[in-house]
C-alpha cells in the first residue's frame, strides 16, 4: 500500500514507496488511465512503469517537493501499479561466515544423535509433508519437481507443515485441466501459472499466512524464471534471494533439496528455538537473536556432512517432543540422567546426563504434570543447579 508520494512541477512524476524496500516511478497518463480502482492495481500486465533503487534518485532542475500525510488518498494515476513491478525488492546482502568461529559445544554429538533415535521412533508432518516431498515425485520431470519445490518454500513462511502441504495440493489440482489432462504430466509449472490469474492463486493458498502477498510473489517470480532462467530456478544462493519473497533459509533449503548442491544450513524458527534451549551459542551472550545468526553459529563448527540434515531433524524433533509451548520434556532423552544410545556400528552405550540444560525449565505439557515427591524436587533442583554452573562454565 502507498505510504509516501513527491510530486514534481515540471514532469508531474510521483514516487512510491513500497513495503518490499521499492520505489515505483509512474509518470501521469491520460485520463483514462489515471481512472483505473484500487483493485486494478494488483493486476498483471505491462504499463508505463519503472522501478528504482532507494539509493537512486529522480530530479529535475525545477523540481520541487510535496510531501502528502498519510492521511490523504493518494494521485489517482498511483492506484495503477501492475504487480510484477511490485515484488521485486532490493539486493539482499548477508553476511556467509563469522569473523572468529564459534567453538563447538560440549557432548554435541551425543545429543544429535540422541535427538536422532528419539526422531525414528515418532513420525513428524515434516517428514510426510516437507519440502522435500515434490521432489521423490518420479512421474514430473526434474524440472518441475524443482519449481513446486520452490513454491512450498515460499508459501512455508509463518505457516504449519499440513497447511502448506495441502495448499499447494490444492494449487497442483486446480492447475491440472478438467478435460484431457494428461496424467503423467505436472501442471504446477512455470507457463501455467503465467496463464492463471492471481486471484486463482489467491484461491488456492488462501489457508497460507499472507497468501495474498504470496500470491504476488509466486506469479512475479514465474515471470523472473520465464524471461531469465527458461522456466527453471536458479542454482545459486545469490539468484534465489533476488528472487520476491525468498530469504536464506529458503534459498539454502531450496540449494539442497532441489539441486541436491550442500551450501550452508537452513534454520527455521524450531532450529533457532531448540539450539539455543540446548546451548550450543553460548559465548559471551546467551543466545542468539535471529535465525541468521543461529545460521553462521552453527555453521562455523558443525562438520560440513550435518548441513543437509540437521534442518529437518531439528524440525521434526520441534514438532513433536520440543514444542515451543510445553515442551515434552519427560519424554526427552536429553532430560535423562542416563540413558543408551545405539553408535553407528550397532554397539549400545551408556550416556550420562542430562545433555540439555534447559530441561523442565518450560510449564509441562497439559495433563503430564507429575505429583510433586521429595525426589522429583531434588531431581529439579540438581538440574536447575547443573545447567546454570554449566552456563556459568561456558561463558
Amino acid at each position: 500500500m502507498p505510504r509516501r508520494t513527491a510530486k514534481t512541477k515540471a514532469s508531474k512524476e510521483v514516487k512510491l514507496e513500497e513495503e518490499e524496500g521499492q520505489e515505483i516511478v509512474q509518470t501521469e497518463g491520460p485520463p483514462t488511465q489515471n481512472m483505473k480502482t484500487k483493485l486494478e492495481a494488483f493486476s498483471f500486465g505491462s504499463g508505463p512503469t519503472t522501478v528504482v533503487s532507494k539509493s537512486t534518485t529522480t530530479t529535475t532542475s525545477t523540481s520541487t517537493t510535496k510531501k502528502r500525510k498519510r492521511s490523504e488518498s493518494p494521485p489517482m494515476n498511483l492506484l495503477h501499479t501492475p504487480a510484477a513491478s511490485i515484488s521485486p525488492r532490493k539486493a539482499k546482502v548477508y553476511k556467509m561466515e563469522l569473523d572468529e568461529p564459534h567453538p563447538p559445544p560440549a557432548n554435541w554429538e551425543l545429543t544429535y544423535r540422541a535427538i536422532e533415535e528419539m526422531r525414528k521412533e515418532k513420525t513428524a508432518p515434516v517428514d510426510s509433508m516437507g519440502c522435500h516431498v515434490p521432489m521423490l515425485d518420479a512421474r514430473i520431470d526434474q524440472q518441475a519437481r524443482r519449481f513446486i519445490t520452490l513454491v512450498s518454500l515460499m508459501l512455508s513462511a509463518q505457516t504449519k507443515d499440513e497447511v502448506t502441504h495441502a495448499a499447494v495440493q490444492n494449487l497442483r489440482a486446480t492447475l491440472r485441466p478438467e478435460k484431457d489432462a494428461d496424467p503423467h504430466k505436472e501442471y504446477l509449472t512455470v507457463p501455467t501459472v503465467l496463464a492463471t490469474p492471481v486471484s486463482t492463486i489467491e484461491s488456492c493458498i488462501n489457508k497460507v499466512g499472507f497468501w495474498r502477498r504470496k500470491a504476488q510473489y509466486i506469479k512475479s517470480t514465474a515471470e523472473i524464471l520465464h524471461r531469465e532462467y527458461e522456466d527453471d530456478i536458479p542454482r545459486s544462493i545469490e539468484g534465489l534471494c533476488a528472487l520476491p519473497g525468498v530469504g536464506m533459509k529458503m534459498a539454502m533449503l531450496t540449494m539442497q533439496t532441489a539441486w541436491g548442491d550442500n551450501v550452508g544450513i537452513g534454520v527455521d524458527v524450531h532450529v533457532h528455538r531448540i539450539t539455543n534451549r540446548l546451548g550450543w551459542h553460548y559465548r559471551g551472550k546467551k543466545e542468539t537473536k535471529t535465525p541468521e545468526e543461529t545460521r553462521l553459529n552453527l555453521e562455523s563448527w558443525l562438520p560440513r556432512e550435518f548441513h543437509p540434515t540437521i534442518n529437518p531433524l531439528l524440525v521434526g524433533f520441534g514438532q513433536t517432543v520440543c514444542m515451543p509451548v510445553r515442551p515434552k520434556c519427560e519424554e526427552c532423552l536429553l532430560s535423562s540422567r542416563e540413558f543408551e544410545l545405539e553408535k553407528e556400528d550397532g554397539e549400545r552405550v551408556s550416556v550420562s546426563g542430562p545433555l540439555c540444560p534447559s530441561a523442565f525449565k518450560g510449564s509441562p505439557t497439559k495433563g503430564s504434570r507429575r505429583p510433586k515427591t521429595k525426589e522429583s524436587v531434588k531431581d529439579e533442583d540438581r538440574l536447575d543447579e547443573e545447567a546454570r554452573l554449566k552456563v556459568e562454565i561456558e561463558e
